[in-house]
């Protein structure tokens, strides 16, 4: 059971991370980017090209991924997004869902579908307290530890920030006080942008790389952002971890129960608290 459970822990830090490339654009933009389990997918094709295909190191694999993943991000939002700011949730949702069918098609049509594990993924069990541990797990937990450490110092001491929290908070106050709000949804999709590249390193470590990576990214990273709040940083965290020991727990139990469970949690979760347990609460008089 210790295993389970501690298994189960480090995951929900990989799940933690994807959840929180959702939740920076749901914060500043209140945009909610079903494309970016899709975004991982091609992150993580072009990663395992550049290392085999053209054998790159991995340190110069690994910095372009990045460059290329903040610059979709970026792309993504001043082509597709921009134009329809101001227009119904609904016509942007299904704008998301679009560019993930498309990201999926162009990865299938580029690497034929196959599937490919990374070069550098690290084989065998790490022994923790005497608990054996699947190290592609280990390393994600502590990734996402590292980022959620990052992401609060540049929330708490930096004015870029501070200018992203501020237009989270209120967007014609932003404006009021001289914050280009549309700058901040830019540099926020960049920075979800970034994530995907960290998580199509750490989900080609810990799942492999197949066609439905991105599909599998989007199950997984949605409940989480329900659990923890669409608009909380700390929530993303804490969601993630919980759902990955509820999910290992529930494969310990009954088997293939684990793949139903997130979504189980996030029907809970619809029901009885909508805003997740660390999102802000909203209320609306009619």
């Amino acid at each position: 059971m210790g295993d389970v459970v501690l298994q189960g822990f480090f995951v929900g830090g990989l799940y933690a991370l994807i959840a929180l490339g959702f939740a920076m654009i749901f914060k500043a933009s209140e945009v909610l980017n079903l494309a970016y389990g899709q975004q991982i997918l091609i992150l993580s094709y072009f990663l395992h090209w550049l290392l085999v295909t053209e054998g790159l190191p991995t340190w110069a694999s690994v910095l372009i991924v990045f460059i290329f993943g903040a610059l979709i991000g970026f792309v993504l939002e001043r082509v597709f997004i921009r134009p329809l700011l101001g227009q119904p949730f609904l016509s942007i949702l299904m704008m998301t869902l679009m560019l993930g069918f498309l990201f999926k098609g162009i990865t299938v049509l580029w690497r034929g579908g196959k599937s490919y594990s990374l070069p550098f993924t690290p084989s065998g069990m790490w022994e923790i307290g005497g608990v054996q541990i699947l190290p592609a797990a280990a390393i994600a937990f502590f990734a996402a530890i590292f980022v959620f450490v990052c992401m609060l110092f540049l929330f708490q001491y930096t004015k870029v920030g501070l200018a992203m929290r501020v237009v989270a908070t209120d967007h014609l106050v932003s404006q009021s006080l001289g914050i280009r709000v549309k700058r901040i949804f830019s540099l926020s999709w960049v920075i979800s942008g970034m994530f995907a590249g960290v998580c199509a390193i750490l989900v080609g470590m810990v799942w492999m790389i197949t066609p439905e990576m991105g599909d599998i990214a989007l199950g997984k990273g949605l409940p989480v952002l329900l659990l923890g709040g669409m608009d909380s940083i700390p929530g993303a965290l804490v969601g993630g971890l919980i759902i990955g020991v509820v999910e290992s727990l529930g494969g310990y139990w009954g088997g293939e129960v684990r793949e139903i469970v997130p979504w189980l949690v996030m029907l809970v979760i619809l029901l009885f608290r909508p805003w997740g347990m660390f999102g802000t609460r909203r209320i609306e008089r009619i």
